[in-house]
C-alpha cells in the first residue's frame, strides 16, 4: 500500500519542485521511502510512497522498471495471486528482479498489454508509464478497494492516489462542484466518477484509462454478472466456504507483522478465525469500543479473542477522545464525508501502527455481500407512514423502487430537507442510481448490486482507505475478493436471504468457525453513541461551528437551511452539515478555526 502520483505536461517541462511538494502530501501513505522518476526531456513524472509490504529491499522501491527500463510503474495495492503469476510469466522467458508483488504487473504488461489487469487478482491503483510508445496506463481494482483521482487539463493530466496530491498543482484552483457537492448532501458521500473539486474525477471501480499522444480513453474492464447456477443450499455452504478460505490463504503473505481487525462481528471473527487457523499461531486482534455499552462491542471481540486465541489489543473512545479526533478526521478526507465511523477507522489504525502491524485484515464487504444491511428486508408496513410525506419528485411511481432505497439509505430521511439543495436548482439525486440499476434481477440481488457500486465503494472503502493510509497502515479486505464475490452472485439469492434473515447463507456457513454467542443477531455496522455524545455537549459545539459557516459563507448552503437543521430534531442532518463544515474549514478555509466554542478552545490549549 502507497501513495501514486503522476503528471503529464505536453506544452512545458513539468515543475520538479512543484511535483516533489505534490508527493509529499502523500508521505502518510508511504512512510518507508519515495521515489520520482523523470521522462520525455521532463514532461512526464510519476512519483511514489512506500509502504513496504513485499520485500523490503532497495530492488522492490518505486518507480519501478522492467528489464530494459523502457516500462515504469508505480503502484498502490497488493496482487494476491503474484506468485502464480510469476512462474507462469517466468516459464515465458521473463525475468525478474525483485520479490515484489508489484513487479508481475510489469511483466504481465509485456505479455498481455492492457488486459494484464484481467489476470490480477487484488486491490489496487496504478500507473504504468510506456516510454517506447509515449502512452499512460492507468487501472482500478475491479471493486473499487482502492482510490485514484484524475486531473485531465489543457495540455495535460495529473493522477493521485488522493485529491490531496493535486491540489498543490500550480495551477488547479480549489473550487467546489456544485453536483458533487449536491450529491454529497443527498448521499452522505461523493459518489461514482465524480470529485468535490471542479476539473478533478475519480477512476471508477474496474476502469482502466489509457493517455495516448493527447487523448484520453476509459472503459470499463470487468462486470459482475449474476447468473444464480447453484440452487442448493449445501451447494451454495460449501461454495462460501471453500472460495473464503482460498482468498485468505493469498492474503496472509507480508514481509511484516500482519493482524486483524475484530469488532466481533460475524464478518470479521470469521476473518479472524480462518486467518488464525491458516497461519497457525496468534494473530495480534485489534478493537475500538466505546463507553456507551449499547454500543460497545468489545465483549464479542473478547469472546472472539478468546475463540481463536489472538492477542488482543483494544482502546475505548470516549467522547472527548473522539471530540479530540475530529480535526484528524478532517485532515485525512479531501473531500467532505458524512460517516461517523471514520472517528474509530482511524483510531483503530492508529492502534494498529502503534503495536507495529502495518498489515491488517478487515471483514468489510460482508454486508454488501451476503445482504446484512437492514434495508434488505422487506419494506414494513409502518415505513410508507414516512413515505407518504416524502416531496413528491421521490414519490414518482415510475421511479417507486430507486425512491424508496434513496429514502432509506439518504442521511436527509424520506422527508428530506429540500432546502440544502438549493444551490442545485434541477438537481435530480435518483439519476446516480439510475445508472446503476439493473431492474429485471431479485429484489435483494438488485439492492446488493447498488451498494455494492455505490455505498461500498465511496463510503466503506473510501472511509478504510483514507484512515488507514493516514495511519501508515495497509488494510486487506478478504471478503471483497472478486472470485468469491463472483461465486456469491452465482448462488440463488433466495438462499442468502432464507426466511427474509439476513445474511442467512453466510451464518450457516460460519457456523463451523464461529462460536454461537457470535452468530445471534444484534446491531450491525461500526456504531458510535452519537445520540448521547450529543446530549453531552458535542450538539452545543456543532451549533457554534454553523452558526459561523464557511459552507454558508461559499453559497454551498442556505443559512435558513442550515437554521432548519439546526432547530430540528434528526441526527444525520445535522452531523451531515457538521462533517462538510469540518472539510470546510480543514481544506476551503485553513484560515477559519478549526471549530468555535469549547472543541477549538481546548485545542488551543494543547
Amino acid at each position: 500500500m502507497c501513495g501514486i502520483l503522476g503528471q503529464i505536461e505536453t506544452r512545458e517541462p513539468v515543475d520538479r519542485a512543484a511535483f516533489a511538494r505534490m508527493l509529499a502530501t502523500l508521505a502518510a501513505r508511504g512512510p518507508d521511502g519515495e521515489g520520482t522518476r523523470i521522462f520525455c526531456e521532463g514532461h512526464v513524472a510519476l512519483g511514489h510512497r512506500r509502504l513496504a509490504i513485499h520485500d523490503l529491499s532497495a530492488q522492490a522501491a518505486q518507480p519501478m522498471p522492467n528489464e530494459d527500463a523502457s516500462l515504469w510503474l508505480c503502484f498502490n495495492g497488493e496482487i494476491y495471486n503474484f506468485r502464480e503469476l510469476r512462474k507462469e510469466l517466468e516459464s515465458r522467458g521473463h525475468r525478474f528482479r525483485s520479490q515484489a508483488d508489484s513487479e508481475v504487473i510489469l511483466h504481465a504488461y509485456e505479455e498481455w498489454g492492457d488486459d494484464c489487469v484481467l489476470r490480477l487478482r487484488g486491490i489496487f491503483a496504478f500507473g504504468l508509464w510506456d516510454d517506447r510508445r509515449e502512452r499512460l496506463l492507468l487501472a482500478r481494482d475491479r471493486l473499487g478497494v482502492k482510490p485514484l483521482y484524475l486531473w485531465p487539463h489543457a495540455g495535460g493530466l495529473v493522477f493521485a492516489s488522493q485529491p490531496r496530491a493535486i491540489l498543490e498543482h500550480p495551477r488547479f484552483r480549489r473550487e467546489v462542484d456544485a453536483e458533487a457537492f449536491a450529491h454529497y448532501l443527498a448521499y452522505r458521500y461523493v459518489p461514482g466518477e465524480l470529485a468535490i473539486w471542479a476539473g478533478m474525477q475519480k477512476l471508477g471501480a474496474a476502469q482502466r484509462l489509457v493517455w495516448e499522444r493527447g487523448s484520453l480513453r476509459r472503459e470499463r474492464y470487468w462486470q459482475l454478472h449474476c447468473a444464480p447456477s447453484v440452487q442448493r443450499a449445501d451447494e451454495a455452504v460449501e461454495l462460501v466456504r471453500s472460495k473464503l478460505e482460498e482468498a485468505l490463504r493469498l492474503q496472509l503473505t507480508s514481509d511484516v507483522p500482519l493482524g486483524v481487525f475484530l469488532s466481533g462481528g460475524i464478518d470479521s471473527s470469521a476473518v479472524a478465525a480462518l486467518a488464525s487457523r491458516a497461519l497457525g499461531r496468534p494473530i495480534p486482534s485489534f478493537t475500538i469500543g466505546f463507553d456507551d455499552p449499547a454500543a460497545d462491542e468489545r465483549p464479542f471481540a473478547r469472546i472472539a479473542s478468546a475463540a481463536f486465541g489472538t492477542q488482543p489489543h483494544e482502546q475505548a473512545l470516549s467522547r472527548d477522545a473522539a471530540r479530540a479526533l475530529l480535526p484528524a478526521v478532517a485532515a485525512a478526507y479531501d473531500e467532505p464525508f458524512f460517516d461517523p465511523s471514520s472517528l474509530p477507522s482511524l483510531a483503530v489504525a492508529r492502534l494498529a501502527r502503534a503495536e507495529r502491524v502495518p498489515v491488517v485484515l478487515s471483514g468489510d464487504g460482508g454486508d454488501e455481500l451476503f445482504a446484512g444491511y437492514r434495508w434488505y428486508e422487506p419494506p414494513a408496513r409502518e415505513r410508507a407512514i414516512g413515505w407518504r410525506l416524502a416531496p413528491r419528485w421521490l414519490r414518482d411511481p415510475q421511479r417507486e423502487f430507486l425512491a424508496r432505497h434513496f429514502a432509506r439509505v439518504s442521511p436527509l430521511g424520506p422527508r428530506g430537507v429540500p432546502e440544502l439543495l438549493a444551490a442545485t436548482p434541477g438537481f435530480d439525486p435518483l439519476a446516480f442510481l439510475r445508472r446503476l440499476d439493473r431492474p429485471g434481477l431479485p429484489r435483494v440481488t438488485r439492492l446488493q448490486l447498488l451498494d455494492l457500486q455505490s455505498f461500498l465503494v465511496d463510503d466503506v472503502l473510501l472511509k478504510v482507505d483514507h484512515a488507514s493510509m493516514a495511519s501508515g497502515v495497509e488494510v486487506r479486505v478478504p471478503l471483497l475478493d472478486h472470485e468469491l464475490v463472483e461465486a456469491v452472485f452465482s448462488i440463488e439469492s433466495s438462499l442468502l436471504f432464507a426466511g427474509g434473515e439476513r445474511k442467512a447463507l453466510f451464518k450457516r456457513a460460519a457456523a463451523s468457525w464461529l462460536p454461537r454467542e457470535l452468530l445471534t443477531p444484534r446491531k450491525q455496522g461500526f456504531g458510535l453513541p452519537l445520540a448521547g455524545w450529543l446530549r453531552g455537549g458535542l450538539r452545543a459545539e456543532i451549533a457554534a461551528a454553523l452558526s459561523d459557516s464557511v459552507l454558508v459563507a461559499r453559497g454551498l448552503v442556505p443559512a435558513h437551511a442550515v437554521a432548519r437543521v439546526l432547530g430540528g430534531s434528526a441526527l444525520p442532518p445535522l452531523w451531515l452539515l457538521f462533517a462538510a463544515e469540518l472539510w470546510a474549514r480543514h481544506w476551503l478555509e485553513p484560515a477559519a478555526p478549526p471549530l468555535n466554542g469549547a472543541l477549538a478552545r481546548r485545542e488551543l490549549a494543547a
